[in-house]
């Protein structure tokens, strides 16, 4: 398991007020968060859509690397029917755990729709916003 950015960041604040130099490009550096995440459940893909059966539950499963347990990822979910424009449908918040771990569900997916949704997390002190691709799905 990877070693926690914030021990890293607590060695290199204790280095410098010791009287040691530190690397500025260390010491002040916030790290680039890795989100992954995929989509579990699906029975089929078609076109780059992960299809599900009508009335299914779609579980976008979330990992975050370097670990950042505790800290809130939020999730956008978008839908479009035949021809239009994506269009907001739902924001959704949840908490990485010890692993750094998340799961969105959109429960009872309706047929006829187009959905997509993807994740993302702020920035803090320890690093900066990031966010995720676009993972499509629908029902059929």
């Amino acid at each position: 398991m990877p070693r926690p950015i914030r021990v890293a960041l607590v060695v290199a604040l204790v280095l410098g007020t010791l009287g040691f130099l530190a690397e500025p490009s260390v010491a002040g550096t916030r790290v680039d968060p890795v989100i992954r995440n995929h989509m579990t459940g699906w029975v089929s893909r078609t076109g780059g859509f992960h299809v599900y059966r009508p009335g299914a539950t779609a579980r976008l499963q979330v990992g975050v690397w370097p670990s950042f347990a505790g800290e809130t990822v939020r999730a956008r979910l978008e839908w479009r029917g035949q021809g239009r424009s994506w269009r907001l449908l739902d924001r959704s918040n949840a908490s990485l755990n010890r692993d750094s771990r998340a799961m969105f569900e959109v429960r009872r997916v309706p047929e006829g729709f187009s959905f997509r949704i993807r994740v993302r997390i702020g920035a803090t002190q320890e690093h900066r916003a990031e966010r995720s691709g676009w993972s499509y799905f629908r029902a059929r």
